[in-house]
């Protein structure tokens, strides 16, 4: 409670926390490093025994007794933080964001390819993706990642991305989760666990890999910078082309737009259980609300609010 205290350790613990700060979560660090800027505690590296160590430790027939010698070598895939010389070039992009006039959320994913032809460099858009709306940005930047190693696959690839999510999890988490089953420490799955297992499988398909970060929306005219550019205009041209219309976003039901209407001008055929679910959550919104989703040109039927014809939204 504020009384001077020195803690003799054998280990250098600042020189260990800076050297490990890439495998733990920022959380951590903070919490430890708030734990040694105590002023109060005083930590002192010492090579003196610690006389706790002789102390008898009984092993239960049912604990797994840990041996410090055994080594059990773990291979996991090497990715490159700096670009391989002579090898492909990717630009990957996963935008998710709000159209201001409609409020619903777009997201897609795309991957560019850089080509050398003489002396001057080729882009090339290779994939487009238009996603669900209920895609994070995080989520459309690992389906990129995972679309240019498919691309790649069999060669030696530079991957560029303007993410900083994207990079941190190639570089520092993505094995580490993998080792867990990618669970939390209460048994939990982690944020986007099947694309990060999608990824994990993808990781082995090209010969070898480096995930460079790269600076977004520069202006510049070097390559990296307008693939990265081209790779964000092409990830957002594919989220437009994605439905808006999405079971899991809640925000978007019962505003579908006439994109979203086939040919003959129907509403597209939900099921069943998907018109319950409209019923029930249009029935608790505000009165504002649902003026506003009238003056957008829906309609009431006896079961949703919709664009379309009252006897053929009530079908």
């Amino acid at each position: 409670m504020g009384s001077p205290l020195t803690l003799y350790v054998e280990h250098a613990v600042f020189a260990i926390l800076q050297k490990i700060k890439s495998t733990l979560t920022t959380q951590r660090v903070s919490g430890y490093e708030v734990i040694l800027s105590i002023p109060s505690l005083q930590v002192v590296r010492c090579h003196t025994v610690n006389p706790a160590t002789f102390f008898a430790h009984p092993v239960s027939d049912d604990e797994q007794v840990h041996d410090c010698a055994t080594y059990t070598p773990e291979k996991e895939i090497g990715i490159a933080e700096d670009p391989i010389p002579g090898s492909m070039l990717l630009f990957v992009n996963g935008p998710s964001f709000i159209d201001q006039e409609t409020g619903i959320r777009y997201s897609g994913a795309a991957v560019v390819k850089a080509e050398q032809q003489g002396f001057s460099d080729t882009l090339q858009i290779v994939s487009q993706i238009p996603l669900p709306s209920h895609f994070s940005a995080q989520a459309a930047e690992l389906v990129a990642i995972i679309e240019a190693l498919q691309h790649a696959e069999g060669l030696e690839v530079n991957i560029f991305s303007d993410s900083a999510y994207v990079t941190t999890t190639m570089h520092s988490s993505i094995h580490r989760w993998e080792r867990r089953g990618f669970l939390k420490s209460d048994g939990s799955p982690v944020m986007h666990k099947d694309l990060l297992a999608q990824l994990m499988k993808a990781l082995i398909l090209p010969s070898k890999v480096a995930v460079i970060k790269c600076a977004a929306h520069t202006n510049q005219q070097d390559l990296v910078s307008r693939g990265n550019a081209l790779a964000d205009w092409a990830a957002k041209e594919a989220a437009k082309t994605s439905p808006n219309y999405n079971e899991q976003d809640e925000h978007t039901l019962g505003m579908m737009t006439s994109r979203q209407q086939n040919a003959t001008g129907l509403p597209p055929p939900y099921t069943e259980a998907a018109r319950l679910r409209f019923r029930e959550l249009q029935e608790q919104a505000l009165p504002h609300e649902r003026e506003l989703w009238e003056q957008r040109g829906c309609v009431q039927s006896p079961q949703i609010l919709s664009i379309g014809k009252k006897a053929e939204v009530s079908q």
